[in-house]
């Protein structure tokens, strides 16, 4: 960009982009002029007449003296114009590129020029796992939720069909309805009687003893596996509001920022789409002459 900046004025002096143009194509024809003047450069003169006859017609002229001693200023004149047309040109490319740069300014790029920190997006915090809430109860609490946990398991594995001692109560009320089995036959024939060794209703009353203690157990564990939940629902809720949250004012920030960044681009395109051309000082003589050719002519 800084390179690009040696073809413009510090004042508002110099060319626009379109006289530029204008002047190159100018500068274009009065080579063009020039150019079909040296095309014509014969240094003899050509003569005709016919045998027997002294007359002679001159089909041609040599260029003279004076014409060839002007050659070298015509080829100067050219080298000028060349120049000047290419000094034209480059600097008409170098606004194009400025305001192009200007226009496809990133916002990095931005940052760094106005020295802002762009603020990083928002993430999402980690919320709360089950493991984390267990992990922050106290060792009692802990402990408590373990021994709960193994006792409901132990009570219902009995309790439940296929426990221990499920199978043996139910067993217990086959046998008190079929208290005799008989198995082989003739002199081999056994028969196996089977009679309680505990009251029916001991057994009852310890069995729904223990589906009480096992509903007991497996309440007060669902209480805190449902604190558990509460507070893992409760921080996935805090997570995701604490982001919005954030979200929501880093969009406002971004957006003020990219704002400020259009503002930017806009000033600078124009400022580089208003920037006069200077003409070096070496090229003004063939500039003023190229200027006043459309004049002269008028």
């Amino acid at each position: 960009m800084k390179k690009d900046l040696i073809f413009f004025s510090d004042n508002d002096r110099g060319l626009t982009s379109t006289s530029a143009n204008h002047v190159a194509n100018m500068a274009k024809e009065m080579i063009r002029g020039l150019e079909a003047e040296l095309e014509t450069l014969v240094f003899y003169s050509t003569e005709v007449s016919l045998i027997g006859n002294d007359s002679v017609n001159t089909l041609r002229r040599g260029m003279d003296a004076a014409t060839v001693e002007g050659t070298a200023g015509k080829l100067h004149q050219v080298a000028q114009a060349k120049s000047l047309i290419a000094w034209l040109r480059e600097a008409i490319k170098a606004k194009e590129r400025l305001i192009k740069e200007a226009e496809e300014l990133t916002l990095e790029e931005y940052s760094k020029i106005e020295g802002i920190t762009v603020p990083e997006p928002p993430k999402i915090r980690e919320s709360l796992t089950a493991d984390d809430y267990f992990a922050g109860l106290s060792l009692d609490e802990r402990n408590r939720y373990y021994q709960l946990e193994t006792l409901a398991a132990v009570l219902g594995k009995e309790i439940h069909p296929g426990g221990h001692f499920a199978d043996a109560r139910n067993d217990l009320a086959l046998r008190s309805l079929n208290p005799h089995e008989v198995k082989g036959d003739g002199r081999d024939t056994l028969i196996y009687s089977f009679s309680p060794t505990v009251e029916s209703e001991l057994i009852e009353s310890t069995y729904f003893e223990l589906q009480k203690q096992y509903r007991e157990a497996q309440s007060k564990l669902n209480a805190m596996k449902y604190e558990c939940e509460k507070a893992v629902t409760d921080s996935e809720v805090k997570a995701k509001t604490d982001y919005a949250e954030e979200l929501d004012k880093w969009n406002g920030e971004m957006k003020a920022i990219q704002a400020r960044r259009a503002e930017y681009i806009k000033k600078k395109a124009r400022e580089y789409g208003s920037k006069k051309i200077l003409i070096p000082q070496s090229l003004e003589e063939i500039y003023t002459r190229v200027s006043r050719l459309g004049k002269d002519n008028n």
